[in-house]
């Protein structure tokens, strides 16, 4: 552990570790900071042969050789830690940066590196500052200037200290607690707080009570919140971004509830925020939950008759729980406006009575239903903002602000404002940048197999289709598709699609290879003719119609986005929103 300590404390002199905000993906496309594989004082020595590894300057110099594309060949490369790393309980892989013990200030990155053997390691193996490791694999210099193993586990860990990773984690088991004894949430603390700024330890298990449910990342599936050891606010332990039971994701913020109690594996951390120096102690980004005990809190859907009747006013006036169920009736606003992230995917809204306003933090669409999919349930029942709706739901709060939480729908006033009619539904519309593809479905009808996806989502533009992929133009044909919605409550309609053009041919090829379809039984498909075509390609979005008088009226009806290309050339088109009304 000294020389864990010592390491630990050079390491930190010479490297900035990403933080809380930073969220890495597993397999994602990592760009790390351009400082890497700077001049080494060391001389370059080894063959990056088995018996005589790249030491790490050697490495480097012969990424900076092989360039920007990744080595065919495969190497051997010998350093030693300088920042902590943990398997991902996923994909079993890991990421760390590694230099000469004479100077750290040179860094080879091993990137989505496997364990020994190029075999998943066990979710939570510690690989620690200071541990001297053998990585072997194709290596490049990534973006011309991060020196690096290819990703995806094309590398993996020989010996970590002369030890392959099976047999054992280089910390010794049980430090940090285990599976059946866990660490306490004060002795965490504890640890965490006799760490050196931005140190950490792993693999930790701590046991605590959750004591608050701070926010969800729809990105990486992911929850950060609170445990303590009884549940209060005082002296909790922030879980930064972790996963679920097992690693799994998060479907939303309420898949954690306070008052569950649970035992998470990762790394204790003492986070430094590069902007003000202040410390927060953590357990680190990628944790999992090994078990989960809901008896001791956290929300059961009530059965019929134990639901209390209540106006805003008395809702605020409750005190916060997860076990008293109040039924709210008021009018919908803030729903469709973007005011509340991801609102209409997983409802978000204020609800407004003669009494007052309260937020609703997601609604799902029945009692036990699906998170995720307010959207079809806006689309089935005519739900936007002026309606009057009502749900059920727990009095909750965030930052000591009242809201309803845990809620689900009940019904919709038909008729009331302009969100219901006594004959159906008047309109539609689906914000991708906000919801991702949401309830839509996805067919290839034409996709090379070089090709991952050609439709995907992007939290900057929505929904992205190419088939422009590793600077080849293939030829494709994807549809997306909407779930059914229901018009039987308009007699007129036009469809407004808010996208972007760029890289096809032209503005008419584009006219040709973009395409929007409209079906009412799922089987036969019209094309819309949109106008509002801009005069130039690029990046700007823009406003095109289309009559969509034609399906006012109607139930079951679908519509679909269909991108294609050719061989020769593959535009890209970029759809931020679709409203019909």
């Amino acid at each position: 552990m000294k020389k864990i300590a010592k390491l630990m404390t050079l390491a930190l002199a010479v490297i900035t570790l990403a933080s809380c905000e930073d969220v890495p993906s597993p397999f994602g496309t990592v760009t790390p900071p351009k400082t890497q594989g700077e001049s080494s004082t060391v001389e370059p020595a080894g063959d990056g042969t088995a018996t005589n590894p790249f030491n790490i300057a050697a490495a480097i110099a012969k990424c900076k050789e092989i360039g920007s594309t990744e080595s065919t060949e495969k190497y051997y490369v010998k350093g030693v830690v300088v920042n902590a790393g943990a398997a991902d309980a996923t994909y079993g892989n890991a990421s760390f940066y590694m230099a000469d013990e004479e100077d750290t200030s040179s860094k080879f990155y091993a990137f989505q590196v496997l364990g020994s053997d190029g075999k998943k390691m066990t979710a939570g193996y510690a690989i620690n500052v200071g541990d001297v490791v053998v990585i072997y694999g194709p290596i490049y210099n990534y973006k011309g200037n991060t020196p690096e193993t290819a990703g995806k586990g094309a590398a993996y860990i020989v010996t970590i200290n002369g030890k392959r990773t099976d047999e054992g984690s280089s910390t010794p088991t049980g430090e940090y607690g285990t599976k059946d004894a866990p660490l306490t949430v004060a002795k965490a603390l504890e640890v965490i707080n006799g760490l050196e700024p931005a140190g950490s330890v792993s693999p930790a298990y701590v046991k605590g009570k959750i004591s608050k449910v701070q926010s969800f990342n729809d990105k990486y599936k992911s929850i950060t919140y609170y445990i303590s050891d009884d549940g209060s606010d005082a002296n909790a332990l922030q879980v930064y971004s972790g996963k679920g039971l097992d690693g799994a994701d998060f479907t939303a913020q309420t898949d954690l509830q306070v008052g569950w109690t649970v035992v998470v594996t990762g790394e204790l951390k003492k986070y430094v925020n590069s902007s003000t120096g202040a410390t927060t102690p953590e357990i680190n980004q990628s944790s999992t939950i090994v078990s989960i005990d809901k008896t001791t809190g956290g929300n059961t859907t009530p059965d019929e008759g134990e639901t209390k009747k209540v106006s805003v006013a008395e809702f605020l006036a409750a005190s916060e729980s997860t076990s008293d169920w109040y039924q709210l009736t008021g009018t919908v606003t803030h729903l469709e406006d973007g005011t509340y992230n991801n609102s209409t995917k997983y409802g978000n809204f204020d609800l407004v009575d003669e009494t007052g306003s309260i937020y609703v933090y997601g609604v799902v669409t029945e009692k036990g239903g699906a998170k995720g999919q307010f959207a079809d349930l806006m689309a089935a029942k005519g739900i936007k903002d002026g309606c009057k709706i009502t749900i059920i739901g727990n009095r909750g709060s965030y930052k000591e602000t009242a809201q309803v939480v845990n809620a689900y729908f009940v019904s919709v006033e038909a008729g009331s404002g302009d969100g219901g009619s006594s004959t159906g539904a008047s309109s539609y519309s689906m914000d991708f940048k906000t919801n991702g593809i949401g309830s839509w479905t996805l067919t290839d009808k034409t996709k090379p197999s070089d090709i991952d996806a050609i439709w995907k989502y992007n939290s900057k533009y929505g929904m992205v289709a190419t088939a422009y992929v590793n600077s080849t133009n293939y030829a494709s044909e994807s549809w997306i598709i909407s779930p059914k919605f229901d018009l039987s409550g308009a007699t007129k309609a036009t469809l407004t699609l808010h996208h972007a053009i760029n890289f096809f041919t032209s503005v008419d090829v584009a006219k040709t290879e973009v395409l929007i379809k409209v079906s009412t039984d799922g089987t036969n498909w019209t094309n819309l003719t949109l106008t509002g075509w801009p005069e130039k390609l690029g990046w700007t979005f823009f406003d095109s119609t289309a009559d969509f008088s034609s399906y006012a009226g109607k139930k079951d009806v679908q519509i679909a986005f269909v991108y294609t290309s050719t061989a020769e050339k593959a535009g890209t088109w970029e759809i931020e929103k679709v409203t019909i009304e």
